[in-house]
């Protein structure tokens, strides 16, 4: 500590001061006036404060402090929602437990699970009787009609804009409007679909949460949503879950993991799972193939995934899969050829991806589809188009509050590197690198 206060080492300080003390990540923030996001990827040791002035702004923020109490907050369980609940007012007080946590921003929330963490989880979900009737239409009535409003609102919000956009507003929402609700005592006509919806807000914040690279949050959320889907006897759902896991899990390197849950929302959903479900489900196995170079597990599942495309009937689906359209499911196949080294196809799919995509509605999975699309037309040997793509979309990036496209761009800039003495590569670097590094 005396070292990092006599060098006015910001960075250093920011760091000490969670390992050290019980202060929140955001009031570490409020200190050095900073984002919260900035002050994570701080402490994760993934970006540092460059500029003298926000450095010296931040140092004397901690030396000679703000009017900011540190909150009496102990560290977050390891263990906490991370495990399905005997009860639905179990499932409720956990929820209840975890919101709490990341409103006030315990110490803890985001440290990653690992994979055993969650295989219990998993594996309760997958043994429990699914004889019930499940995945049925939830009623419009009472506050079901409102929760699923709130989703969808969100969740646009969320794919326009940006994991980080709305997400500590959702988290509120869920801790003073949803939970209550769930630990009010009604009739299990009324119970289960309340569930089901609470479950789709939870798995709206889930992703946001890993959109923002709050990992540790995410799982979380991820496991409450299956939960609750459980206790709403909404298989399919909860099937849809998994899959949610299985692209965390794969964007984070486990690809194994990834691939298992895919496998397992797959088994899970069984002959209720529609085509388009089944379809999903067999992409996020093949991306996870793809990661591994796994060339033939890959071409099966993408091949088993475009039969079942071929025969699907979206008016059968679910809404909250009415996503998974023509330019998603291009976009997934493309990812599984950029990651093959597949350069030729990857680009073509790319560019069937976008051209089936209208509006801004998913605003920000056409960013990771055009960064897709310039890592292939880079794999052809075209750098000059490949910066000019990538170029183009760094205003898209800047436009979102999505730790994942910064990811996507950062990754696309890597392999722009070995170019960079050609003058539009160096360009780009030095633009897209200012992105990176505030992570904006």
């Amino acid at each position: 500590m005396q070292r990092a206060v006599g060098e006015e080492d910001a960075n250093a300080l920011i760091r000490l001061l969670l390992r050290q003390t019980l202060l929140s990540q955001d009031a570490i923030a409020r200190m050095c006036d900073l984002s919260q996001a900035m002050v994570s990827r701080v402490l994760k040791g993934i970006r540092e404060l460059r500029r003298p002035d926000t450095i010296h702004h931040a140092f004397e923020g901690i030396t000679e402090g703000y009017d900011i109490p540190a909150p009496d907050l102990m560290c977050v369980p390891a263990d906490l929602a991370l495990d399905l609940n005997d009860s639905g007012d179990e499932a409720a007080a956990v929820l209840e437990r975890l919101t709490r946590a990341d409103t006030q921003g315990a110490p803890g929330l985001e440290n990653d699970a690992e994979a055993s963490a969650v295989s219990s989880a998993v594996l309760a979900w997958l043994v429990q009787d699914a004889s019930s009737p499940a995945g049925e239409p939830v009623p419009d009535k009472g506050p079901v009609v409102a929760i699923r409003a709130a989703t969808a609102a969100f969740a646009s919000l969320d794919n326009r804009f940006g994991g980080d956009n709305a997400r500590t507003t959702a988290v509120h929402y869920l801790n003073g409007t949803v939970v209550p609700l769930l630990r009010q005592t009604r009739p299990e006509a009324v119970q289960r679909p309340l569930f089901a919806v609470a479950a789709e807000f939870v798995l709206s914040v889930a992703w946001m949460s890993y959109d923002a690279q709050r990992n540790g949050a995410a799982r979380r959320y991820f496991v409450q949503a299956l939960d609750l889907a459980a206790h709403a006897e909404d298989r399919l759902l909860g099937a849809s879950v998994l899959s949610a896991m299985s692209h965390q899990a794969n964007y984070l390197g486990a690809h194994r993991e990834a691939r298992d849950l895919a496998r397992a929302a797959l088994t899970g959903a069984g002959d209720r799972a529609t085509a388009t479900m089944r379809a999903q489900f067999l992409m996020m196995e093949a991306r996870a193939h793809a990661a591994r170079r796994d060339k033939s597990d890959c071409f099966r599942a993408m091949s088993e995934a475009e039969r079942e495309f071929g025969r699907r009937r979206p008016g059968l689906d679910p809404e909250w899969i009415g996503y998974f359209d023509h330019s998603e499911y291009s976009d997934e196949v493309a990812h599984c050829h950029r990651d093959l080294g597949h350069a030729h196809v990857a680009r073509r799919l790319a560019e069937q991806s976008l051209a089936a995509s209208t509006g801004d509605d998913y605003a920000r999975s056409r960013v990771f589809t055009r960064i897709v699309l310039a890592t292939a037309v880079l794999g052809q040997g075209e750098v000059e188009e490949a910066v000019h793509l990538g170029t183009r979309v760094i205003p898209q990036v800047r436009a979102t509050s999505s730790a994942r496209c910064v990811g996507y761009l950062d990754d696309f800039a890597k392999r722009v590197l070995p170019y960079r003495d050609q003058p539009e590569a160096a360009r780009f670097l030095r633009q897209a690198g200012s992105v990176v590094v505030s992570g904006q």
